[in-house]
């Protein structure tokens, strides 16, 4: 069977193929469009994916849409009509919302027959997606699975227990019941941009005292006399009646200070309420799990949602919380739904069994591409171009350039599915050198001073550096730094690292590299940001790296087997 997987309209817009219950091909939007976090209908992704399998819309089963269209509308209508349900068609918000769902969601069949098909297509609760996608890729036959997002059809988190590939809900938390949209309310109030902004607060947090503002949250949580799992005093913020607004005034008169503009410094109070923030999640976060796992135990956790990007917290859960084992998927947020929808069809409605130790772990979904010295000097007739015979030599050669304080840009293989650069479209530095960071955000991600880099480290070597109980393949989880070894450049303020653990077996070539590196420095670990700059999407083509390497002070490039100089 042939399936194609969607998600649209909201952000991460992505398509899937999966065929026969293997994962092929998949590709956010903004990969291909260059339009960061681009929701628009994933037309270009839906044609490579094809592209890349020989196939054409004609010959595809089955069309999974990753929500619920239907129920998404009664519950916008409920958020917008409010008690003046017979009134709302005269509100301007929502008339744009119409008029917008008249184009997009309402129209999902529509948009399909435009691009030439007639078949089946199947809609998928949004949380189920992010579960099916987290879960059927999992190596646990038995787990408690928990989506957290900022909002879905209704439902803001879901949680279910899994065993033998099928679902059992245990609890939910409804809209505007939301941890993900409060996180983004507070991001907006800290300066920047909602759904994309919060791993910056994240980064920010360990910078401030949470102490400070801890009344703040005090007031905004909340348990009624049922004993909801969770509620949110909603006095202090308009996300449930606004589209663009996502608090008021009360908030503002509660924190004591103004909400920080774009291009305005980033003074101590600031940190010091993204602290209080990250602290609060993380204490409804592990509530949550934790009241989830009382009426079910189980070791296993699974976690999907884009909530699931919080590594801060995630790295915390089994200091918390009784779960013994976790695993986060490569795209936990709204782009792996695409993935999800399909999977959820294969094994619930068709009945395929969930195999064992799980299935499409792989993150490198993306395109490959093949490239030749005239391609490269086309963009540039002043680059050089040095050909290296074999991978070893290739490894040796860059190994020794990051040992040098050199900043690499690295394409290689598949482009990474997600939001994690996880070593094919990646930019090294050497972890040792405490000025590469500073260096690296100034004159290459041209990004804010505080934000910090992750490590990459061989699976066989990570719990020498780091205090982790597990593999962490695809960097989704904080962990304590304990390494004797200096490694300044991917430590951050507060002793953390967001680390990737990487094996032979999934990456040869990027661990190859790692243990050239080691040869060299006696340390398995390497700098790793996503090649990209501020604002732009991460490099999917070479003809994007190489703009990318012409327009920082990156100092050398590689492309398959090719290294690059200005």
């Amino acid at each position: 069977m042939i399936q194609l997987g969607l998600s649209g309209f909201y952000h991460d817009s992505a398509a899937a193929l999966v065929i026969d219950g293997k994962v092929i091909a998949a590709i956010e939007e903004e990969k291909l469009s260059g339009i960061k976090h681009d929701s628009s209908f994933p037309f270009k992704a839906i044609q490579w994916v094809l592209g890349y399998a020989k196939i054409t819309i004609d010959e595809v089963d089955m069309i999974c849409w990753y929500e619920m269209p239907d129920l998404k509308y009664k519950r916008v209508e409920k958020q917008l009509g409010s008690k003046y349900m017979g009134l709302k068609k005269f509100f301007p918000q929502w008339r744009n919302f119409e008029k917008r769902w008249n184009q997009t969601e309402g129209n999902i069949k529509g948009i399909l027959e435009s691009i030439g098909y007639t078949g089946v297509i199947t809609y998928t609760k949004h949380h189920l997606s992010h579960i099916a996608f987290s879960y059927y890729t999992s190596p646990f036959d038995s787990a408690i699975a928990v989506s957290v997002d900022g909002v879905g059809e209704d439902e803001t988190i879901l949680a279910t227990y899994c065993r033998n590939g099928k679902f059992q809900q245990l609890a939910k938390v409804t809209f505007p019941n939301s941890l993900g949209l409060v996180y983004s309310a507070f991001t907006a109030y800290l300066g920047f941009k909602p759904n994309e902004g919060e791993y910056k607060v994240m980064g920010l947090a360990p910078y401030g005292d949470g102490s400070k503002y801890e009344y703040v949250f005090q007031k905004i949580e909340k348990y009624d006399r049922l004993g909801e799992i969770l509620q949110i005093e909603q006095k202090y913020f308009t996300y449930q009646t606004s589209e663009t607004d996502m608090f008021n005034n009360k908030l503002i008169n509660l924190i004591g200070f103004p909400p920080r503009f774009k291009n305005e410094s980033i003074e101590q109070h600031h940190k010091d309420l993204a602290a209080a923030l990250q602290k609060w999640y993380e204490k409804c976060f592990y509530f949550i799990l934790n009241r989830v796992n009382s009426n079910w135990s189980s070791e296993n956790l699974v976690l999907g949602g884009g909530c699931a990007y919080n590594g801060t917290a995630n790295g915390k859960i089994k200091h918390h919380t009784n779960f013994k084992n976790v695993w986060i998927p490569f795209a936990p947020s709204d782009a792996g739904s695409a993935i999800g929808a399909c999977l959820y069809h294969w094994h619930i409605t068709l009945g395929n069994p969930k195999v064992k130790g799980g299935d499409n772990q792989s993150p490198y979904l993306g395109p490959d591409w093949s490239i030749s010295v005239g391609d490269i000097v086309k963009q540039n007739k002043r680059l050089c171009v040095e050909v290296a015979p074999d991978e070893t030599r290739l490894c040796e050669i860059v190994a020794r350039f990051v040992k040098k304080g050199k900043i690499v840009g690295w394409f290689q293989g598949r482009t990474e599915f997600g939001a994690r650069a996880l070593g094919n479209r990646s930019i090294l530095g050497n972890p040792h050198l405490p000025d590469i960071r500073d260096r690296i955000n100034k004159v290459v991600k041209k990004r804010e001073m505080f934000r910090p880099f992750a490590p990459s480290v061989t699976q066989e070597d990570y719990q020498t550096y780091f205090k982790s109980e597990e593999d962490v393949p695809y960097m989704n989880q904080v962990v304590e730094v304990i390494s004797q070894t200096p490694i300044p450049s991917v430590t951050h303020v507060d002793n953390s690292a967001r680390i990737q653990t990487v094996t032979k077996e999934q990456n040869p070539l990027y661990y190859k590299l790692l243990k050239e590196f080691e040869k060299l420095t006696g340390t398995p670990i390497l700098l790793n940001t996503s090649f990209n700059l501020k604002d732009h999407t991460m490099t999917n083509d070479p003809d994007k790296a190489i703009w990318t390497f012409l327009n920082c002070d990156m100092d050398v490039l590689v492309i398959n087997n090719f290294i690059i100089y200005k």
